[in-house]
């Protein structure tokens, strides 16, 4: 009855790219033909005989491998996969189940369901792998690694920039949404505050649920997998999915209209420039951000972190807090300690990739930035009780991390904060400042980096 079957994280795909690139890494990418009749299936399931199969009377047809369409297909075909790589030598991660290290032979790799991006710095080493998948599986190398799960991936190897972006799928949402034309429409911020975020009235209104779901749920891959800058708008959008006005159904097509702007943007990881006020060689750094009371329904934060590595965004996230925060330290330190967390996590992907040197000049402490001097303090200092003793204690997990250097919490102006517009709705200047800390560009023909 078990069914589960782990596919990799987007944060991990994206920090595999970035360190692909950073370290000048080969990289291949392998399919793996009908993977799932690969395995024995371990339950007994008969079926009928097909028409034209002949079957003597009194019997039916047992089921060997796991077919296509078997709830437990997917954790047949993982579980077979692990104890392939691990017989050959790969350790599994500790904090991604789908990431495969080989440390003798320095081969990283992912898992996709049959999808096996591989990096290392030799391809004799790739070779080696390629060759022992060959004679268990019925494998397939796709040579360079150029499109993963609908992303394309463009490097430069001699500068070691790599890019991801989605244009062919974004297009594909546009032209079912009905906005083929978008491109030449200019909006250049997602969002114009919360004028279409207000709630529902009896008078106003209402719009086809049906087609703004579906325009949601197309965008939101996007936003998930290479556009951090549409994480805001798309989060506040999803929180009005039943009784929806026409005022959410413009917010939606002035999305949409944004995105046909934007639609050659891109993630770029690669050398860290001067001006972008980042750590030196690319190492990872976490901001937090929180927009104090911005719902103005329940009054309730909303929480933003970014983490950079290689001058690119590898992880995000904007989420609505539980509670009522009553004053901005409060929320502040609220939204720090759920970045703290991801920072651990963060961590431990590069360490699990033998690479910890990008965590920083202690592979066990991260960096943590924050605009808000009053949670910095209280993180530091313990001792402010009385403007702490209402937070739930699930917070206080910072301030261990703290006392045990697991990181390393430090102040940057507001303007600099690279997840300011996670949180909150930008004016353009400011959005634009946001996307280029984020590492998001427009690569125009020849190569030539323009910010949008």
């Amino acid at each position: 009855m078990e069914t589960f079957a782990p596919t990799v994280r987007m944060d991990t795909l994206r920090i595999f790219l970035a360190m692909v690139a950073a370290e000048d890494l080969e990289c291949r990418q392998y399919d793996i033909k009908n993977a799932f009749t690969q395995s024995e299936l371990q339950e007994r399931i008969y079926l009928s005989a097909p028409e034209g199969i002949p079957v003597r009377y009194g019997h039916v047809l047992r089921v060997l491998r796991s077919l296509y369409g078997l709830k437990q297909s997917a954790r047949d075909w993982n579980q077979l996969a692990r104890a392939f790589l691990v017989s050959i030598g790969f350790k599994q991660s500790l904090a991604d189940p789908c990431l495969y290290t080989h440390t003798a032979r320095e081969i990283i790799l992912l898992i996709y369901v049959d999808d096996i991006p591989a990096a290392a710095r030799h391809g004799s080493q790739l070779d080696w792998f390629y060759k022992k998948l060959s004679e268990r599986f019925n494998a397939k190398d796709l040579g360079e690694i150029r499109k993963i799960l609908g992303a394309r991936i463009t490097r430069n190897r001699q500068s070691r920039e790599l890019f991801i972006d989605q244009e062919e799928y974004l297009r594909k949402v546009l032209d079912r949404s009905g906005f083929p034309n978008t491109t030449h429409k200019r909006k250049e911020i997602p969002l114009n505050g919360y004028n279409c975020l207000r709630p529902t009235k009896q008078e106003d209104k209402r719009a086809d649920i049906t087609e703004y779901q579906q325009g949601i749920g197309s965008v939101m891959y996007g936003m998930v997998f290479t556009r951090p800058d549409i994480a805001f708008a798309t989060g506040k959008l999803s929180q009005y999915l039943k009784d929806l006005s026409e005022y959410y159904y413009i917010g939606l097509k002035g999305l949409l209209r944004y995105i046909g702007w934007s639609i050659n943007d891109r993630i770029r990881y690669g050398p860290v420039t001067d001006d972008r006020k980042q750590a030196t060689k690319g190492q990872l750094v976490v901001y937090s951000d929180a927009d104090w009371a911005g719902d103005q329904t329940d009054r309730k934060s909303t929480s933003g972190f970014v983490a950079m590595l290689y001058g690119g965004a590898i992880s995000w996230g904007s989420r609505k807090q539980a509670s009522v925060s009553t004053s901005s330290t409060e929320s502040e330190y609220i939204a720090m300690s759920t970045c703290a967390k991801q920072s651990q996590w963060i961590a431990q992907i590069l360490r699990d990739m033998k690479l910890p040197k990008y965590v920083g000049k202690d592979p066990y402490t991260v960096q943590i930035k924050g605009d808000n001097q009053g949670a910095l303090a209280l993180i530091r200092n313990p001792h402010l009780h009385e403007r702490s003793k209402h937070i739930d204690i699930q917070y206080y997990y910072i301030r261990d991390l703290e006392a045990r250097r697991k990181i390393d919490i430090g102040y940057i102006p507001t303007t600099d904060i690279v997840a300011d517009g996670i949180t909150k709705p930008l004016e353009r200047i400011a959005f634009r400042k946001f996307k280029r800390l984020m590492g998001i560009c427009n690569t125009e023909p020849g190569g030539v980096i323009a910010e949008r």
